[in-house]
């Protein structure tokens, strides 16, 4: 499933305050919930608005598959290793797996910091889930591509001057190189390592949270089935969030820039993060004029987006559990 579909750069501009009222066409679907969150001069702002599923409304608790956000989140568990010298972000990632090596014709080259970046050659754009009624495939049989998963083997490609090739695969091969250096569980690690720390601790990994969450529905209204999919290509595609949760991930990484003390990471790490490789895209992140850093993610039944503002430190997060309604109401939801 393609997940970079909104129009980044417009939303990106929204830095004005969040609006005091949601029009009416914006929550003018039953079905439809959203929550909005912003960041000013340290201050965050949070709405909602909409229904989580039928009969319960949408709270600024209320989690929501986030997608491919998760991957910020993966690349600051990433970087918490090199913070802690566990691992070099330019040592190819083969050296520091255990379980599975990256096979194809980058195999043995491709490092971590590409991998990060998109830029590694690795195959497996996106994935789309699980339905109740399915089994769920290990991490391993994900990067093999063996059943139950319903995925491509994982493998590193040729690619001519660093090429951007977006690749969910990719970021699964990050979750082996943490669950293989650190002998933790990546839903754990990536708790204690970031999720927390960075006041998100609400945001979870669970396939299933046990923390009351959202039920999606495709653009033309229909529910899924069972209310969500199940992703346990976690790493890429299976974070739990609300909309302050994303915020607060992506201020943590302005607090490190910005040189604060007991910030996440080292302002070299967070400098490296936000510098474009290829095809604007950092270290877990995108980053666009102005400068902007953002992320994107759509799931079945989910979008979300979050971006912030490197010159004002203002931060911007929305998810909403229909596909396309943040298309459809962007203006409104984050006004230029």
């Amino acid at each position: 499933m393609n997940r970079r579909t909104f129009n980044a750069t417009a939303i990106a501009a929204a830095v004005s305050p969040l609006p005091r009222q949601l029009s009416a066409a914006a929550v003018s679907k039953a079905s439809t919930g959203y929550q909005f969150a912003a960041i000013n001069d340290g201050l965050l702002t949070v709405k909602h608005s909409g229904m989580a599923r039928a009969g319960t409304a949408v709270d600024d608790d209320t989690l929501f598959q986030v997608a491919s956000c998760s991957k910020t989140v993966t690349a600051l568990a990433v970087l918490a290793l090199v913070r802690d010298g566990h691992v070099d972000l330019d040592e190819p990632v083969n050296r520091y797996l255990r379980r599975w090596h990256l096979t194809g014709a980058r195999g043995a080259k491709a490092s971590i910091a590409e991998l990060m970046s998109h830029t590694a050659g690795t195959t497996v754009h996106g994935f789309e889930g699980y339905e109740p009624d399915e089994d769920l495939p290990d991490l391993t049989e994900i990067l093999g591509g063996h059943g139950p998963a319903n995925s491509g083997p994982i493998q590193a490609r040729r690619r001519l001057f660093r090429q951007f090739r977006y690749s969910g695969g990719g970021t699964m091969v990050l979750q082996a190189l943490i669950e293989d250096v650190t002998g933790m569980d990546f839903a754990a690690y990536t708790r204690d390592a970031v999720l927390k720390p960075v006041g998100a601790s609400g945001a979870t990994f669970a396939i299933i949270p046990d923390a009351p969450f959202a039920h999606g529905s495709f653009e033309n209204g229909k529910a899924l089935n069972g209310g969500f999919r199940r992703h346990p290509e976690s790493a890429a595609a299976g974070l739990w969030a609300t909309a302050s949760d994303l915020a607060r991930i992506f201020h943590a990484v302005l607090r490190a820039l910005d040189g604060v003390r007991h910030a996440l990471i080292p302002i070299a790490l967070a400098e490296r993060m936000v510098t474009p490789v290829s095809s604007g895209a950092g270290l877990g992140v995108f980053v666009s004029p102005g400068p902007m850093i953002s992320h994107q993610g759509r799931n079945f039944g989910f979008d979300a987006i979050v971006v912030a503002d490197l010159r004002t430190g203002r931060v911007r997060a929305a998810v909403t559990n229909q596909n396309g309604a943040l298309d459809t109401y962007a203006r409104q939801l984050l006004p230029q």
